[in-house]
């Protein structure tokens, strides 16, 4: 016998309402009456009950109202009533500037979440910076707290054109306080940031006295560039400020520090974006020069944050405190080659050469863990095959040779989880595709063996997640029976133990896959059986099941692409003017 299905009927509710609207209109089973300033309204218990928190305790209490068929309102005008009865019996209500009060009123009195929110969206849709006041007042009045985040995200995603108004001038040292930190402000930059402040100031004398240092500390000067550093420091409101040349000289030390090594992160350089977006490194050809891409999920475009004319053999790309580590070897032509470490500040779209990789390699593993870079294995340009292992420190600009891996492999992937780096699969010493995967301790240095892969791969990538690190892509040896696939692996630390998962077809680099956060993972050209070299797919691990993701602009490939995550201002005018228009 089948198990019984639940079926649904479509627009049930709506069919519900419509009979109550006729039951009404037409007088019928009415059992109680609304009264307001005189004027009846008969109504159904029921309906009110299930729509009105106020009705619904008074119909289940025990006080007198609960017995009688008749209650008279106070505090309601029957206009509101009217409106909130209509809204009641339609989901429909009539609002007007002029009656807009007097409905929320009754809305909030009556406890009909449904029609607050109405008219809390009516609202939104009439606030302007102009005639904010009295709906924030209407606003404040009765709680209405998605109009105030609505406010507040006005002035947010249009802090520049907020900044010519009179609500800018207006707004108290404190309110302004609270807005300026916050990484949503979208602006040009920070320089224009700070000229919005000091046209602020100057609106009222006494405001720099008790105003200033806490508004001054809200602005990034670390991102500000060193000719506008210059340009504003001899300003008065710098000079009137306690704590102004302080500030700007924190800019210019971030600049300096940056010149000559890793600078330390503050508040005051950290970049305006509420989340992090995906960076691809493209290696330069004769058809394509070196390049870094960004992409920005909220329009689905691609920006070219960077590039230069320099041919790549090969090169690993790892994020730490928001910049691009780029290990890479350089070809410059007639067979020189040059091992490169490269950094990109997003920051100010600057790259900058670092003290490279003792040893040139190609086809290695790199990763970064603890604001350390790591690279292990690869092959020398003569294609020997290395063991050997280097860690660099970004705040010293110094390679150190740690203990060399169990055998000497190339074309192995790494991935960063908890307190270990673990390795898996390449190619070693003899030439063979192996399973292998381990991890390694860069506290004691060790390594340890853990169960192998079920499918030796090479080529591949790795992705931590929660308590499971996943294997993708890839290449196997000949001879594995694939049917044309290799498929991912997962494998659980609290078990350790492999699982088999979804395929991919065979993948042609490392980094070709990304930790987008939660259960997923982004695939870069190609992989997917059914993608192009242009297109990403994204990959969920909970539900093993694959989707598109974006498309590249027109021959972009992105078959050669690395990738990883940076916070990048696309509002800021130098970033938003590389944005890459599809031909």
């Amino acid at each position: 016998m089948c198990e019984a299905q639940k079926v649904t009927a479509d627009g049930y509710g709506d069919s519900v309402i419509k009979h109550f609207q006729k039951l009404r209109a037409e007088n019928e089973l009415t059992d109680f009456k609304v009264i307001a300033h005189g004027r009846v309204f008969e109504v159904h218990r029921a309906l009110l009950a299930a729509t009105s928190d106020y009705f619904r305790v008074m119909f289940k209490g025990v006080m007198a109202e609960s017995k009688q068929d008749t209650v008279d309102l106070k505090g309601v005008s029957a206009d509101g009533l009217q409106q909130v009865i209509d809204f009641i019996y339609s989901g429909e209500m009539s609002l007007s500037e002029e009656n807009l009060t007097e409905v929320i009123n009754t809305a909030t009195h009556l406890q009909v979440t449904s029609a607050i929110h109405v008219c809390s969206s009516y609202i939104k849709s009439l606030l302007t910076f102009e005639n904010y006041e009295e709906f924030l007042s209407v606003a404040d009045t009765y709680s209405l707290e998605a109009v105030v985040q609505h406010w507040e995200s006005m002035i947010h995603q249009r802090f520049m054109d907020f900044s010519q108004t009179q609500a800018f001038m207006k707004m108290d040292g404190d309110k302004l306080a609270r807005h300026l930190p916050q990484d949503s402000l979208r602006l040009p930059s920070e320089y224009q940031l700070f000229l919005c402040l000091d046209k602020w100031f100057r609106f009222q004398a006494n405001r720099m006295t008790t105003d200033s240092a806490k508004l001054l500390s809200c602005v990034r000067f670390g991102l500000m560039s060193e000719q506008e550093l210059t340009a504003i420091s001899d300003s008065e409101l710098v000079k009137r400020c306690p704590i102004g040349q302080q500030l700007v000289a924190k800019g210019y030390h971030y600049h300096m520090d940056s010149k000559k090594g890793h600078p330390t992160i503050e508040e005051n350089c950290k970049v305006r974006a509420e989340s992090a977006s995906i960076i691809m490194v493209h290696l330069g050809t004769s058809h394509m020069p070196f390049q870094i891409t960004a992409f920005n999920q909220s329009n689905k475009s691609f920006y070219c944050l960077f590039c230069d004319v320099n041919g790549i053999r090969d090169c690993r790309i790892a994020s730490v405190d928001n910049f691009a580590y780029i290990c890479r070897v350089v070809d410059f032509g007639g067979g020189t080659l040059m091992s490169s470490l490269f950094r990109f500040d997003p920051r100010h779209l600057m790259g900058q050469e670092l003290r490279p990789m003792r040893r040139l390699r190609l086809e290695f593993a790199c990763v970064a863990h603890a604001r350390c870079l790591y690279a292990f294995g690869g092959t020398t340009e003569q294609f020997a095959i290395l063991d050997s292992v280097e860690c660099y420190n970004v705040q010293s600009n110094t390679w150190e040779e740690l203990q060399p891996l169990p055998a000497p492999t190339h074309s192995l992937a790494a991935v960063s989880h908890g307190s270990k780096i673990y390795l898996s699969g390449g190619v070693s010493g003899d030439r063979a595709i192996v399973a292998s995967f381990f991890s390694f301790d860069p506290v004691t240095r060790r390594y340890e063996a853990k169960p192998s892969m079920f499918y030796p791969r090479r080529l591949h990538d790795m992705i931590a997640h929660e308590s499971k690190i996943f294997a993708l892509g890839g290449i196997t040896r000949q001879g594995i029976p694939l049917y044309g696939q290799i498929p991912i692996e997962s494998f659980d630390m609290t078990t350790n133990q492999w699982t088999v998962l979804s395929s991919t077809l065979g993948g042609r680099s490392v980094g070709h896959y990304m930790h987008l956060g939660g259960d997923k993972i982004l695939s870069l050209g190609h992989e997917h059986h059914s993608a192009t070299e242009e297109e990403m797919w994204l990959y969920e691990s909970e539900t093993d099941t694959w989707s598109k993701y974006a498309r590249a602009p027109h021959r972009m490939s992105l078959n050669s692409a690395l990738s990883t995550q940076l916070h990048i201002n696309f509002f800021q005018e130098k970033v938003s003017a590389k944005i890459i228009k599809d031909k």
